[in-house]
């Protein structure tokens, strides 16, 4: 059984990993271009080695880039159902969107950064799957309780 002692520390610990969580995706935010192409670089270079393999990077890029925006949301839709057990998912998914839509506003005053809708559907797709995965973990721990 799950003790109260537990659950308060989970809900702590995920508030306190949401602040570098947050600190990290601010930082991929404001780089310029060619800095945070540095960091994120990893989709291009994969994009490239599939291009070896016959997807061309035309078409593996983008795909590699809507799932680096669903996975770098994933751990805020975890870390905010588990800091905020009793929220619903509308309202994660809902708080996912809305710091999406704010980097991409971010973004519009960034001369070397393009903000996209595609980014926005991917990071609200990130949170839910974060989400998921937490009421998953959940509902794992509570029926191996029973």
């Amino acid at each position: 059984m799950t003790s109260p002692l537990r659950r308060r520390r989970v809900v702590l610990a995920s508030r306190v990993l949401l602040v570098p969580y947050l600190a990290v995706v601010a930082l991929i935010v404001w780089l310029p271009g060619k800095d945070a192409e540095s960091v994120t670089g990893i989709v291009a270079m994969t994009a490239r080695m599939l291009a070896g393999w016959g997807v061309p990077f035309e078409v593996g890029y983008p795909v590699l880039e809507f799932a680096a925006n669903i996975a770098l949301f994933v751990p805020f839709g975890a870390l905010v159902a588990a800091a905020w057990p009793a929220l619903p998912a509308w309202k994660v998914v809902a708080a996912g969107a809305a710091t999406s839509v704010v980097i991409e506003l971010v973004q519009i005053a960034l001369p070397t950064r393009y903000p996209t809708v595609s980014d926005v559907v991917a990071n609200t797709l990130g949170a839910a799957v974060g989400f998921a995965l937490v009421r998953w973990l959940r509902r794992g721990a509570a029926s191996s309780r029973d």
